[in-house]
């Protein structure tokens, strides 16, 4: 249907009117009574619509005998809209017959006798039947459905039909409080308790009524779920439990038992550890306590509907709150509104690759939603005054299923994450070095033969052999090459890539290939379609290749029109012959020693997925298949002879078991470096605690350009300094790896070569223009080549270095070699710094793998009762050893703040011994080369002193670098 309009439409009065005395204790399935669609010609009573007036003007319109409640709604919701958007929307009463039937509806309303909800039509992404309603009350719009998938589609639909249209200012989406039907607790009942549960219902008799079981787990985790009816059982199969499930574990269902009491209207729940839980039935507070006492959590409200939950709670006063997986913005998430979802998109602070729904309070408490769907977390950012001391978790899809850590620290709420949902393998020792990567062509074989001839070890252009040779020459570490775009499953190659595997372990390195998540086609020997995820279509067809999900990266263009096939991981045949026949040709008999796996927020779950176990669920997939890919995959690589590794990026709950993730692609510009040291310390906050990223980026962006020669480059100043700073702290997190589409370290020795296209006007002058990746290292020249007597490309002339007239179109302009090559001496120092580290670094993992503490750690989970620390974000604790400063922007100085504790300055040998207030070290001095390090003399490490010698001698030698004028 060509849509010509778009309709909103929001049942008030008349949805209120139909949920009033539903009896939730009937039968939940959906009945198969055929809706009735009412004509296009008029509007039904009780509702308001937002339909285009013409091209650029839309109007509220409302049904003229609704009466005063349905104008008052359309006001409401008209001055909502202003409000956020800026845009006046006139209301006004139905537009009559003949204005109606000329406007063709992209969705239409009928009524069905599920619970009395609405179903609505709609071709929007290709859906069909979908029932779902949209109610709106200010700024907070309410979703009812049928499923979930209905729910998604009514939301989706919202956001980005409806907002888009009636947005003329940024940020609506962020603006507007997404949530379930949110009705005050009226009453609750406690309807009694056994040996291990106690159970409520909560608004007894009301649509949103929630059957509430409360149970004891593991590591002080109170565990709090709901159902939508009074006959259904209580659904255990969460989050972790489905992970564990799909690996073939023993599902985490450990239940301890408990002892409920009612007094004065106060039920309380105890255990025998000492915590506690108290539940008021007459005005709904529940509250939790650790075993001193202390009230770890407080739930205000928690609701129930047709497929999705809410809960609310209360924080303290200036607490702070950290996790809900990978983070780029900010690590203290109190004040912002998260939507939990995955989506591909690069350098922004806004992405995210990793959701993890473990919220870690300052006050040593923890709450963890053991759900893989979708939801909207709001963290104090609440429209209302009153409200800014709520947080809420609106979940689409499912029940609630959370659990409460009753804890003292911070630390304990971790550990009570990832015992729930699995622990870190250690990784073996050489993953601690420096990988080195590149973005194709240059490792995407031996070496390039389409380029114009370079002064390289074999005189054909920069492949693996020919980086390999430039990290030997300039005495650069390097533990491992990850050649990225070679083709891992490109059989006609695999006699090329065990010469090179054999060539890099010949040197005692390792090799490492890249693949998207979950990729098997036919390109492999013995694969069948039996071995893919299948997806049905709305039309009742079915295919194997998945349609990607919403994706914002500009690197993949159109990304959302392709489609990929999935290995459907629940079966055995299907894993069997994927990691013991594909892999073991590629991991044993070639011997590759890992991989990189990309992608992995792809996965759509808008349409039915049909696993071979047919007991796992659509809803949750986007976020549960990386997951559960990515650790089958590493379990598969580590068990190979001389074990191996797996770098992965994005995932959900579980994706610490990888046990590498990236921070996806970042530009080479001051903020993105800052927002992958975020990403590092919000992922150790979420339970993951090896987190590694493209150290200064993976590309150029919209990083400042200058002019050379006429031709505007990136500027090399710029990104020296951007290069180093991002290397300085990385020396101090668990890993190195330069990769992308920028300049390696030794390529500021050797010299930079830029390409510019030049067009000719209609006026007859040339113009200059780049694409956002300035910098190419080797490129075919159209020039025809470099004129050794000038030192320049032909076509440019010496004098000036411009375009001489008649020149071709395209041309390459070199920078004088060795200009920078102190960058290149700055980067074998940090390197050879953090080899000097791995003891230490050994140290951490293991214990990282036994509690889940990261490596790189913020300050408040080692100072949790400081609020001097809780919103600082550029230092960090490495281990509990070290803490780190680094200069993140274009400075030479920078404010350093001391916690509690007695410490060492490791670049000028001061030390300090700091109270319970702490000390603010201003305007400490900081040359390009150097990085603020502070030993703490109280640590509990057994490595750490031992490396101080060694620490000195390197920042002496970094000392003597001559660096440029500042």
């Amino acid at each position: 249907m060509k849509v010509r309009l778009i309709a909103l439409v929001l049942l008030l009065a008349m949805v209120a009117a139909c949920f009033v005395g539903c009896n939730s204790g009937k039968d939940g399935g959906a009945t198969t009574e055929k809706p009735t669609t009412p004509s296009v010609d008029k509007l039904p009573a009780g509702s308001i619509a937002l339909v285009e007036k013409n091209a650029t003007k839309y109007q509220i319109v409302y049904y003229s005998k609704g009466g005063e409640t349905v104008r008052a709604a359309a006001e409401e919701l008209s001055g909502a809209i202003a409000a956020t958007t800026g845009v006046e929307i006139p209301v006004t009463a139905d537009l009559g017959t003949d204005a109606l039937k000329e406007s063709e509806y992209e969705i239409r309303i009928g009524k069905v006798s599920r619970m009395d909800a609405l179903s609505v039509w709609t071709s929007y992404n290709h859906l069909s039947e979908r029932d779902f309603a949209i109610e709106v009350h200010g700024n907070h719009v309410y979703i009812y459905g049928t499923t979930a998938l209905s729910i998604t589609t009514a939301l989706s639909y919202f956001q980005e039909k409806v907002l888009y249209l009636t947005s003329a200012a940024a940020g609506v989406k962020e603006d507007f409080s997404l949530l379930y039907i949110e009705e005050a607790v009226e009453s609750v009942a406690f309807t009694g308790a056994d040996e291990n549960y106690a159970y409520f219902s909560i608004n007894p008799g009301q649509f949103s009524e929630a059957f509430l079981r409360i149970s004891f787990s593991d590591n002080n985790g109170w565990r709090l779920q709901t159902k939508n009816n009074a006959t259904e059982p209580f659904n255990d199969f969460g989050a972790s439990q489905r992970l564990a499930y799909s690996l073939g574990e023993e599902m985490p269902l450990n239940v301890y038992p408990i002892t409920a009491t009612e007094e004065d209207g106060i039920v309380t729940i105890r255990e025998e550890g000492g915590t506690h839980v108290t539940v008021n039935v007459e005005e709904f507070v529940l509250n939790v306590y650790n075993a001193k006492g202390e009230c770890s959590a407080t739930i205000t409200n928690i609701s129930s509907n047709l497929g999705g939950c809410l809960i609310e709670g209360k924080m303290n006063p200036n607490e702070a709150i950290y996790g809900t997986g990978e983070r780029f913005n900010a690590v203290n998430q109190r004040g912002q509104k998260i939507n939990m979802f995955t989506k591909d998109e690069w350098s922004k602070a806004t992405a995210c690759y990793m959701v993890i729904p473990l919220l870690c309070f300052s006050r040593g408490s923890g709450v963890f939603l053991n759900i893989y769907e979708e939801m909207d977390l709001d963290l104090g950012k609440m429209v209302k005054k009153s409200q800014e001391d709520t947080w809420s978790a609106s979940v689409y899809g499912t029940t609630l299923d959370c659990y409460i850590f009753a804890t003292e620290q911070m630390s304990e709420a971790i550990q009570g994450y990832t015992d729930l949902s699995g622990h870190a393998t250690q990784p073996e020792e050489w993953t601690y070095g420096m990988l080195i990567c590149r973005y194709g062509p240059d490792l995407s074989q031996k070496w390039t033969t389409s380029i114009t001839p370079g002064e390289t070890s074999d005189g054909r252009g920069m492949g693996v052999y020919d980086v390999i040779a430039y990290y030997e020459k300039y005495d650069l570490p390097w533990t491992g090459v990850l050649a990225e775009g070679w083709g891992a499953y490109t059989g006609k190659k695999y006699d090329d890539l065990e010469e090179l595997c054999d060539y890099v372990h010949s040197l005692g390195k390792k090799f490492l290939v890249y693949m998207r998540v979950g990729l098997a086609n036919a390109n492999m020997t013995g694969f069948t379609e039996d071995y893919l995820v299948e997806m049905i279509r709305p039309n009742g067809t079915t295919t194997t290749n998945l349609p990607a999900a919403e994706t914002n990266n500009p690197d993949t263009a159109g990304a959302t029109d392709r489609a990929y096939p999935y290995l459907d991981i629940t079966s055995p045949e299907a894993c069997e012959w994927f990691f013991n026949e594909v892999w073991y040709k590629l991991s044993v008999e070639i011997g590759v020693d890992g991989c990189k796996i990309d992608f992995c927020e792809t996965l759509p779950e808008y349409y039915e997925l049909n696993y071979y176990d047919d007991s796992m669920p659509t809803s949750g997939s986007h976020h549960w298949y990386p997951s559960a890919f990515c650790a089958k995959f590493f379990e598969m690589i580590a068990s190979k002879p001389d074990s191996g590794m797996c770098y992965t990026r994005g995932g959900g709950i579980g994706a610490q078991r990888a046990p590498y993730m990236w921070a996806g692609d970042q530009a080479r510009k001051w903020d993105s470096i800052g927002w992958q040291l975020t990403s590092v310390l919000s992922s150790g906050m979420s339970g993951v605690p090896f987190m590694s990223y493209d150290m200064s980026g993976y590309q150029y962006g919209d990083a400042p350009k200058t002019t050379i020669g006429g031709f505007t480059v990136l500027d090399p100043q710029y990104e020296a300094k951007v290069f180093v700073r991002g290397l300085q702290f990385t020396a101090f997190t668990i890993c190195m790896q330069q990769h992308g589409k920028v300049r390696q370290a030794f390529e500021f020795s050797e010299g930079d070569i830029h390409m510019a296209a030049i067009y000719r006007t209609s006026d007859g002058k040339y113009t200059t223009t780049i694409g956002k990746n300035t910098f190419v290292r080797w490129c075919k020249a159209t020039t025809g080549g470099l004129d050794t007597s000038t030192g320049y490309y032909k076509g440019i002339d010496p004098a000036t270095g411009n375009l001489q007239e008649g020149s071709p179109y395209k041309y390459v302009y070199e920078i004088q070699p060795g200009s920078m090559s102190y960058v290149t001496d700055i980067y074998r120092a940090y390197c050879k710094l953090h080899e000097l580290l791995t003891p230490y670094i050994t140290e951490l993992t293991a214990e990282a793998c036994e509690t889940g503490m990261p490596v790189a750690r913020i300050l408040a989970l080692q100072w949790q009762d400081d609020v001097n620390v809780y919103d600082i974000q550029d230092q960090y604790m490495f281990g509990d050893a070290f803490m780190i400063a680094p200069v993140l922007t274009d400075a030479y100085s920078r404010n350093i703040y001391l916690p509690e504790g007695e410490w060492v300055d490791l670049m000028t040998g001061e030390e300090y011994t700091v109270g319970k207030d702490g000390m603010w070290l201003n305007d400490y001095q900081v040359s390009l080369a150097d990085l603020p390090v502070f030993y703490n003399k109280n640590t509990t490490s057994a490595t750490a002193a031992e490396l101080l010698p060694g620490i000195q001698e390197i920042f002496d030698y970094l000392d003597t670098i001559a660096l440029p004028v500042a």
